[in-house]
């Protein structure tokens, strides 16, 4: 029978499926259901820095902080605390209830007080920590290097705080993709997720007004990951995982082909339910059989931009063939 493990963040997976953060790993019994389904690795949904400092700003709201300075101070630490205990809670009974890593993850935006909490992931178990940073890019006065350098910043502090690995969960709109890439690389992030899927707004034509567009991803969103993993998985030292459009086995072998050490999985799951994470690796072991691989690593990155495959369909001269219509 073919091997299915794989590693990823210097983790041992059984299988390459990870459940992505989302409303799907909220909870212990989610997380739970997931693991006994199939699923390798489970990143904890995710704390935001907006939340922490919002439930903070309620608990104190009315304190005259000039007038009740003790008091200011202590409610100010025993807000963060108190919602940060609760997400910590959560990942310390996930690494009781099963055994699979779990992943914790924050969504931040700056390089802020909350990187004083991160050790305390490590404390309560997590085997590591993605850090889902999106820096929303409408400051016209800001360069795209004083945004890039906030992620940089992130990367570099968290570290200084926690010893396990560190993963940088980032969107797909980068002036220099691979320049950006490789310099969080080079900053020593133990692995890349591509990409994190923002949700999309839309507006209503009838009411003429703002609002969500779908959350669900469809497989035509996999070729942006899928691209860059084969553009870089063969260029960075740090794993990459691939996230977003995932939605079958076949999907997941071509991300492994690609270069991917594993995939998330959110979508797929939340249409098709936990069973599809069983129906995606049998697919997995059934055409690694038919190929003869015994392992994943026997193919992983083999039509990677450093692979023995056409190097020139990840890069513009298959664009050029297809406007031209050459074969």
């Amino acid at each position: 029978m073919a091997d299915v493990r794989t590693t990823y963040l210097g983790l041992t997976l059984k299988n390459p499926l990870v459940v992505a953060s989302s409303g799907l790993t909220r909870d212990v019994e989610g997380i739970k259901k997931h693991a006994e389904a199939g699923a390798a690795a489970a990143v904890v949904k995710s704390l935001f820095e907006e939340q922490i400092d919002y439930d903070a700003r309620n608990m104190i709201e009315g304190i005259d902080h000039s007038s009740h300075a003790d008091a200011f101070d202590f409610l100010t630490h025993a807000s963060k605390d108190y919602y940060i205990d609760s997400y910590l809670e959560t990942v310390e009974r996930a690494k009781d209830a099963v055994n699979i890593p779990i992943i914790a993850s924050v969504n931040c935006k700056s390089d802020g007080a909350w990187i004083e909490y991160a050790d305390r992931f490590e404390a309560v178990g997590a085997d590591a920590l993605e850090l889902n940073v999106f820096v929303v890019p409408s400051d016209e006065t800001r360069s795209s290097e004083e945004i890039e350098q906030i992620y940089l910043d992130i990367l570099s502090k968290v570290q200084r705080e926690v010893s396990i690995p560190v993963a940088l969960k980032i969107g797909p709109h980068f002036t220099s993709m691979a320049g950006f890439m490789k310099r969080l690389d080079e900053g020593g992030a133990d692995g890349l997720v591509l990409f994190n899927r923002f949700y999309k707004t839309d507006i209503d034509v009838n009411y003429m007004v703002a609002k969500s567009g779908s959350i669900m991803s469809v497989p035509e969103e996999a070729a942006v990951p899928l691209q860059w993993t084969a553009l870089m998985a063969g260029r960075l030292a740090c794993d990459i995982c691939s996230n977003t459009g995932i939605h079958d086995g076949d999907g997941v072998i071509k991300q492994l082909l690609a270069g991917a050490k594993c995939v998330q999985l959110c979508s797929a799951i939340l249409k098709n339910g936990s069973g599809v994470l069983s129906e995606m690796e049998r697919r997995l072991e059934q055409w690694m059989e038919e190929k003869q691989f015994d392992t994943i690593e026997s193919f992983r990155g083999k039509l990677s931009f450093t692979g023995e495959g056409p190097s020139d369909v990840w890069e513009r001269s298959q664009y050029i063939k297809a406007i031209c219509g050459i074969s």
